[in-house]
């Protein structure tokens, strides 16, 4: 009865979406010669009968839960550290001579004040258009 909900559970928590049929084969591979005569359709009523009769208690289905997110967050995990660790080393040598450009040229300084009229402008055409309104 573990078995069957844990096969449940583990597609549900990798897919987001309960497909019987993806069920029954990880529960088939899991359980070869179990139960030959069982098909997904049979599967799926079992599961059901479990949930419904409350055959498993609700901290017995908790902990199944608890095992299937941890095993796939360590899963998660292991793939994000190695895509982060690489995306780290080159975003970390970019930034660096990025800096070191910018200390040398000083142009973060000169595109800053290179307009500061700008913002006059764009409140006086604020206020035109504030006066055009209320003639309206």
């Amino acid at each position: 009865m573990k078995e069957v909900l844990w096969c449940f559970t583990y597609v549900k928590e990798r897919t987001l979406r309960e497909n019987y049929k993806e069920v029954y084969k990880l529960w088939r591979e899991r359980n070869p010669v179990a139960r030959i005569n069982l098909d997904a359709k049979a599967l799926l009523n079992h599961k059901n009968y479990i949930l419904k009769a409350q055959r498993l208690t609700a901290v017995e289905i908790d902990e199944i839960r608890e095992n299937i997110r941890l095993e796939i967050g360590e899963a998660i995990e292991d793939y994000t550290n190695e895509v982060n660790s690489d995306r780290t080393d080159a975003n970390g040598i970019e930034y660096q001579k990025r800096d070191k450009d910018n200390e040398n040229t000083d142009c973060g300084k000169a595109q800053i004040n290179k307009h500061p009229s700008t913002q006059g402008e764009q409140h006086t055409v604020k206020n035109k258009l504030k006066e055009d309104l209320q003639i309206m």
